[in-house]
């Protein structure tokens, strides 16, 4: 029986193109593609109650709009309306586009994930060129390293190549990289992460140096403790102006999605 149901999970994540996080992943869990459902409720708006009052009101008193989400400057960098309405962060290096995009996507990624790598390679271009570089989004990657052994230290390459403003492309290098390099020993992971450094011309000692001294280790925990919290126990997985999108979609699909949330502007 036991094996029954972990080949009808396998299933499920062949067909939502997700890698799996483990036996914490329940079948309640699993989002539905059909629409996208809002994460965080919005709170409807109540109508203020006028106090009683000797003088008889002969109007309505009108109701009060909720205040206009405004974006968030921080040390870390800028928060948009819906990563605050996640609870989520500010990226240093890892974000790209204008904060004061219409839409924000915010991507939970592993570097070891085979559908996260095939997004990566496969779509991630095409949406970067047609809605990221045009102003129409803003894109913030997240690191969630569930899959692979070395996904932290990879995560933790990637943001140590930002202090040499070359974050994007590492991350994509290393997406580049067989996982199979990486995904050993530590010496094995930080011998294909010093080639990738070399191979964009950045400092691969500087580099070295500071992963070793897990200069970021930190941020990649706060990552994945963001993940853990929005119950994100797969990757790759996408919140599109705080709605959820899991698996790593083709472009034709996401095309779909963010010109109706274009529309909706």
């Amino acid at each position: 029986m036991r094996n029954s149901m972990h080949l009808l999970v396998g299933l499920l994540l062949f067909l939502l193109g997700a890698c799996d996080a483990g036996p914490r992943r329940t079948a309640e869990m699993v989002p539905t593609l059909e629409r996208l459902p809002t994460v965080t409720p919005v709170r409807p708006t109540e109508p203020v109650t006028p106090r009683p009052s000797a003088t008889p009101v002969l109007t309505a008193t009108p109701t009060v709009p909720p205040p206009t989400p405004t974006l968030i400057l921080t040390d870390e960098g800028p928060v948009t309306p819906s990563m605050a309405q996640l609870d989520l962060g500010a990226e240093r290096y890892a974000a790209l586009g204008d904060p004061d995009a219409p839409i924000t996507i915010v991507e939970f990624s592993d570097f070891g994930c085979s559908f996260c790598r095939r997004f990566a390679l496969t779509t991630f271009p095409a949406l970067r060129e047609e809605y990221i570089d045009t102003g129409k989004v803003y894109y913030v990657y997240k690191d969630l390293p569930v899959v692979s052994p070395k996904g932290d230290l990879a995560a933790q390459a990637a943001e140590c190549a930002g202090e040499q403003g070359r974050y994007w492309e590492l991350h994509q290098q290393i997406f580049l990289l067989d996982p199979d390099a990486w995904n050993g020993t530590d010496a094995a992971a930080m011998a294909a992460f010093r080639q990738a450094a070399t191979d964009i011309a950045i400092d691969p000692a500087v580099l070295e140096q500071c992963i070793t001294t897990e200069s970021y280790s930190d941020d990649v925990r706060r990552d994945f403790e963001e993940g853990q919290a929005l119950r994100i126990f797969g990757t790759p997985a996408f919140f599109i102006n705080g709605k959820l999108l899991s698996g790593g979609q083709p472009i034709e699909v996401l095309r779909e999605i963010l010109d109706e949330e274009l529309a909706m502007e």
